[in-house]
């Protein structure tokens, strides 16, 4: 768990952790003024070949001066969020879902600072880790988005 990672470190059990996580987090923010913990930049040419063979990942900046000991912008990767749902969902449920987030993207946008950049076109076409749930391509095609 997230919350005892940072323990651990603080506790000098642990010399670094790793997290795939949206900014700012708490558990990095714990971890950072507790301790005297910086973030390290995950970067090179293995990090390129890894975003260029799975459209999943994607590079990414933690701004400098979000995490006490890190002033500087950190360039990192990270993981594309995605809605994920059964098969066995009812395709007018996820419809609705998809509907309320898109329909509404500027409030969900508000909702995470993590959320702040999302981009409509990028959330529907890129780094798709799962088929698209007919729910979700009903309201795709209504929009134009897929044809």
């Amino acid at each position: 768990k997230s919350a005892e990672q940072s323990a651990a470190l603080g506790d000098n059990k642990e010399d670094a952790i790793i997290f795939t996580v949206g900014h700012p987090n708490g558990s990095i923010q714990e971890a950072t003024t507790t301790t005297e913990a910086h973030l390290v930049p995950v970067e090179g040419a293995e990090i390129d070949t890894l975003v260029s063979e799975n459209p999943y990942y994607s590079k990414a900046t933690i701004p400098g001066g979000m995490y006490k000991g890190s002033d500087e912008d950190t360039n990192t990767f990270g993981v594309r969020a995605t809605f994920v749902s059964s098969a066995a969902v009812d395709e007018e449920v996820v419809y609705e879902v998809v509907k309320a987030v898109f329909d509404n993207f500027d409030r969900f946008k508000g909702l995470h600072p993590a959320f702040a950049n999302l981009k409509e076109e990028e959330m529907i076409s890129a780094g798709l880790s799962a088929p698209l749930h007919d729910g979700a391509a009903r309201y795709y095609k209504e929009r134009g988005w897929l044809k």
